[in-house]
């Protein structure tokens, strides 16, 4: 898990990103990166970003269609993208009007794999 704070700092450093958040599936914060106009409650957010993505987990099982691959959540001010990462969840907070949607969603795909093979080793 060494690796985590280099991840981080790929992702914080990502133009739009102000908050990404290590979070375990019980929700708690791992490990974070946020930048200074960022003001949230880490446990909170942790709570509400577990409660969310067990809410989207749930109608792909019922349904029998599959798992979640990135959830977005739009509001008028930021995004909030969530991926599984194995034993964690990668949560992504951007502004939206800084934020290249495409480029976070390919961001957060390729360090969720980074995530996974750390927590494997």
């Amino acid at each position: 898990m060494s690796m985590l704070p280099q991840i981080l700092s790929s992702l914080i450093n990502v133009p739009g990103v102000v908050g990404v958040f290590i979070i375990s599936k019980d929700g708690f914060v791992i490990d974070k990166a946020t930048s200074s106009v960022l003001n949230i409650d880490d446990d909170v957010l942790a709570a509400m970003i577990t409660t969310a993505y067990g809410s989207v987990i749930q109608p792909g099982a019922e349904l029998h269609i599959g798992e979640p691959e990135i959830v977005t959540m739009e509001y008028s001010n930021h995004y909030v993208l969530i991926v599984d990462a194995g034993e964690y969840i990668l949560a992504l907070l951007a502004d939206r009007g800084r934020a290249i949607l495409g480029r976070l969603r390919y961001e957060l795909r390729r360090q969720a794999e980074s995530i996974r093979m750390a927590a494997r080793t």
